[in-house]
């Protein structure tokens, strides 16, 4: 019966047991992604993953309970514009020829700005906000400040060469065989409260290019898995800030129909 059905459908009954039974994110034990923080972050040291309300790999809760209330009475939150300064340097060798560092380099400017505007439009456009955002810092208003970590962008060569492997052998051996082929995208982020100016929350998380199944479009635009990276976070973000601890706001899954 097995051999009836498609090499992918094949991927996705294996790949459910072991993600049913893990209590660390489908990234973290599927694609083996880690996240190292940098110095953006007061307590990049102190990340660890919270699988009962969190889908980011790193999470630091500040245990401060004034802090916490102090946020619970906030309104209104500030998107501020999100760095690249602490962007590390690409990895990949076929990024690396394809793509280019400089080419990367000059990039990463509109990607932040990109980042800014989805997070924006995601939280403005929430079925039942939160918070009202604000376009301008307020003394009354949440500060949500982002910095991206990594980013290497998708590439055709990178693509081809999956595409082939798993032509030879069966779906999926390329995306987990070969990772310096594949798109990364890297963020951090943190909640200020805008009263004691302390941080309230901080977070980090990393993406790889998902294994996709039918259509796999953003495998043609360089940004492609960077943007469909960002609109995640922006809306598990959003989820976690709106909901309840106990409430557990699921990561994506590492196999996906399509992707964009």
């Amino acid at each position: 019966m097995i051999l009836g059905l498609s090499r992918a459908v094949v991927w996705v009954v294996l790949l459910v047991p072991l993600l049913l039974s893990s209590c660390r994110t489908a990234k973290s034990v599927v694609a083996s992604v880690e996240v190292k923080p940098s110095t953006f972050l007061s307590h990049a040291s102190q990340l660890k993953e919270d699988r009962k309300h969190s889908p980011f790999l790193g999470n630091w809760h500040n245990p401060d309970k004034k802090v916490t209330a102090a946020v619970e009475q906030t309104k209104k939150i500030y998107i501020a514009p999100v760095l690249h300064s602490y962007v590390r340097a690409m990895e990949g060798t076929i990024p690396k020829i394809e793509y280019g560092s400089k080419r990367r380099d000059r990039n990463l400017p509109a990607l932040a700005r990109y980042t800014r505007k989805k997070f924006i439009q995601v939280f403005k456009g929430a079925k039942v906000p939160r918070f009202t955002v604000v376009d301008e810092p307020d003394k009354d208003a949440l500060v949500l400040e982002l910095s991206l970590l990594e980013w290497v962008p998708n590439t055709y060569t990178g693509f081809l060469v999956r595409e082939v492997v798993d032509w030879v052998t069966f779906d999926g051996v390329a995306t987990v065989a070969l990772r310096g082929t594949r798109g990364v995208i890297a963020i951090e982020g943190r909640l200020i409260e805008p009263k004691s100016k302390q941080s309230w929350f901080e977070f980090a998380d990393k993406e790889m290019g998902k294994m996709v199944l039918i259509l796999p479009i953003q495998e043609f635009f360089p940004s492609g898995q960077a943007h469909f990276a960002i609109t995640e976070w922006a809306k598990q973000l959003e989820e976690m800030l709106r909901t309840k601890p106990n409430v557990n706001v699921k990561d994506s899954f590492p196999v996906v129909f399509w992707n964009y």
